[in-house]
């Protein structure tokens, strides 16, 4: 495995969810100081668990490194799938895809045709993103976003956007 580089997820801690876990544990927190009688209840339980719950996937979301794509000379590995062959590869190319409201530019790569290859669950059932696509919008650092672009365009033809296009 010469030159293998990984590259990890980036995500924004601070943002609604914080603020949301924040203010239901201090609400939790209050009724149980000023009602301590309230813990009894099977209800609050439930609610403290739910906290508890909310809490432990944020901590595991924002404070552990979550892996995109390893990438070595033969090979690139895109989050928990099995790797592909960069000589299985056709082409890349970036492109617009839309997630809710927005629209978030992605490097997909286009594989050649009758590949074998076993497909995930999240593969074969991801809306506009392909089975094969690498993120280039704010989930990880322009740094790597820029890295990531030109060891794909190293490895094979890529079809890039306008510059002017591609924001983040």
């Amino acid at each position: 495995m010469l030159n293998e580089k990984k590259f990890y997820y980036k995500f924004k801690p601070l943002n609604v969810w914080l603020f949301l876990n924040l203010c239901f544990a201090l609400f939790l927190f209050h009724c149980g100081w000023r009602f301590p009688s309230l813990l009894f209840w099977w209800q609050m339980r439930v609610l403290i668990g739910t906290c508890l719950f909310s809490w432990g996937l944020w901590i595991y979301k924002y404070l552990f490194s979550h892996l995109l794509a390893v990438i070595d000379d033969e090979k690139i590995k895109i989050d928990h799938c099995e790797p592909l062959y960069w000589t299985d590869v056709d082409k890349a190319e970036e492109k617009f895809v839309r997630c809710g409201f927005r629209k978030y530019p992605v490097i997909v790569l286009v594989p050649k045709s009758g590949l074998k290859y076993q497909y995930n669950f999240l593969q074969k059932h991801n809306g506009e993103f392909t089975a094969f696509s690498l993120p280039l919008y704010p989930v990880i650092s322009r740094k790597d976003a820029k890295k990531l672009e030109t060891i794909v365009a190293q490895k094979v033809k890529l079809k890039k956007l306008k510059r002017s296009e591609l924001k983040f």
